[in-house]
């Protein structure tokens, strides 16, 4: 087996008689209204993917994991023009992608269930599919020719892993994504110092599902990929320099994992776009010569920058007053109508401001509790939440050029809140499409009926808690415990307090924690969260 690697989180699994593509993202327009660009650079392999394609003679399979446009790439794949493979995508609920596929004309495409297993020649490939709330993603896992590629991703898998690979055998090449790919901290109006203990909070938080996913899988060699983005816009290229933030590079995570797992046996691998690996010996085959280092990063950067600059140039649009005039009416609209279909409206203790950055003085406010919205002149709210957006980047949503969550992850907006604390509800009115916004809801609802009860060991005493994560479900029997009274989710690394009855430290939200008497009770057959090793 020999895998390639694209860039980012994109692959080409190579076996005797099979070929899987998996997420290739090749667009020289990069993802998210082009907010994000591939780092390092891979535009140029474009034309050997499609080759790969397009060539018979092999069982050809394109796998894509899921929506973001940093994984699904249709500017590219309408470049393919022999499309006689199959397309392998995850059976979501929300049926963008086998939608889109369905018109693609390919060979045929299945969509999987989760841990539907997929005939190779000589082996199988098989998905693990993910679904919470606003996260729709997957994972694959080829085998074939005695060898297994796991590839991760962005897929939030981590309280899975151990029962995972208990059940699928050893894997020798494992991938999972260690960069952030969210809007928080990175869009909030925090002083700086906050900004920064937040962005080493979250970062180290990711590194460490990384290490403990490390110890479930145990293969014998880690692809670093799913990093960091490149952000070229002029606005936002101070993101790639900033001392510390969400979006670390794999260096970075390697130094991490030499003394959190200093006798790991795994090998660290950092490919460069169109590096070849050989699973079995774990030796690239090929490697490319132009290499992004720590010493070369910046003037790597700036002649990237450089080159993509008419991109930004493009983009770049100056309104008139009556076209902002009717931006903001068309916003408005669209906000009712979510907030029409937001059932769990009344949960949300706070309004939402809302501002074109064109007309200061004409915000939106939501209000959730009577469900309208209105224009007013000023925030007069002391507890509030605050969205602050360009009427030519906003507009791009409303002309349905991008989804909610495409723009928020563009980085093209700033955010404020008073109090800073997550607020689930809010932050899926924001990011789900109006359609989508009902089963949002169902979503939380079911969540929050999973009622089954296990038993954790904390600081010498044990505790009954609810044993799935009120945030998005997670089996909180695959978490641990950290300083001796937090109970830790393996999904999101949410922290739930033992001393406080189980209160997230992040929410309101709780594990009604109780504590148990020092004689063994029988509370559930959960297996009770793993402890630190």
């Amino acid at each position: 087996m020999r895998i390639t690697f694209l860039g980012h989180a994109g692959f080409v699994v190579e076996t005797a008689g099979a070929l899987v593509v998996m997420d290739p993202w090749l667009s020289p327009q990069g993802a998210f209204d082009s907010a994000w660009m591939q780092l390092p650079r891979n535009h140029h392999l474009a034309p050997r993917v499609r080759e790969l394609l397009e060539t018979p003679g092999r069982e050809r399979f394109l796998y894509v994991s899921h929506e973001h446009k940093d994984h699904f790439d249709p500017e590219f794949l309408a470049t393919v023009v022999r499309r006689d493979f199959t397309v392998v995508v995850p059976k979501f609920k929300r049926s963008e992608l086998q939608d889109f596929f369905a018109k693609y004309g390919c060979k045929r495409v299945i969509a999987c269930e989760d841990s539907r297993e997929v005939p190779i020649k000589g082996g199988y490939l098989k998905l693990f599919v993910s679904e919470q709330g606003t996260n729709r993603d997957s994972s694959v896992m080829v085998r074939a020719e005695g060898q297994c590629f796991l590839n991760l991703n962005d897929c939030k898998l981590h309280d899975r892993l151990v029962r995972l690979i208990a059940e699928e055998g050893p894997v020798d090449v494992f991938s999972a994504q260690f960069s952030g790919a969210i809007w928080h901290p990175t869009c909030y109006e925090y002083p700086r110092e906050t900004y920064s203990a937040i962005a080493r909070k979250k970062r180290d938080s990711k590194f460490e599902a990384v290490a403990r996913a490390l110890e479930s899988v145990q293969p014998r060699g880690y692809l670093a990929s799913a990093g960091p983005a490149a952000f070229l816009d002029p606005a936002l290229f101070p993101l790639n320099f900033e001392d510390v933030n969400i979006f670390p590079r794999a260096p970075d995570l390697f130094a991490f994992l030499e003394k959190r797992l200093p006798d790991a046996p795994t090998r660290y691998l950092e490919p460069m776009p169109g590096d070849v690996l050989d699973a079995g010996t774990l030796e690239f085959v090929s490697q490319v010569p132009e290499r992004v280092t720590t010493e070369n990063f910046r003037d790597y950067l700036h002649t990237y920058a450089k080159d993509l600059a008419h991109v930004f140039r493009e983009r770049r649009r100056n309104l008139m007053r009556e076209e902002v005039e009717e931006i903001l009416g068309r916003l408005r609209v669209e906000l009712q109508l979510k907030l029409d279909r937001l059932d769990l409206h009344e949960r949300v203790g706070m309004p939402l401001y809302v501002e074109l950055t064109e007309a200061p003085k004409r915000l939106l406010r939501v209000d959730f509790k009577l469900r309208r919205v209105d224009e007013v002149p000023a925030v007069r709210d002391t507890t509030r939440y605050t969205m602050k957006v360009g009427a030519s980047d906003i507009v791009r949503v409303l002309d349905r050029k991008l989804n909610w969550e495409d723009f928020l992850l563009s980085f093209r907006l700033r955010l404020s809140r008073n109090p800073d604390v997550y607020e689930p509800v809010l932050h899926g009115f924001l990011g789900v499409e109006v359609e989508d916004l009902r089963e949002f809801c169902d979503g939380i609802r079911a969540t929050e009926s999973q009622k089954e009860r296990t038993v954790v060991e904390a600081g010498g005493k044990r505790f009954s808690i609810q044993r799935f994560c009120p945030h998005q479900g997670a089996d909180l029997s695959e978490g641990w415990v950290e300083e001796g009274r937090y109970v830790v989710c393996p999904r999101h690394r949410w922290q739930f307090d033992l001393h406080r009855g189980g209160a997230c430290k992040t929410n309101h939200s709780s594990l009604c924690a109780e504590p148990l008497a020092d004689k063994p009770e029988r509370v559930s057959d959960s297996v009770p969260p793993q402890l630190p090793r």
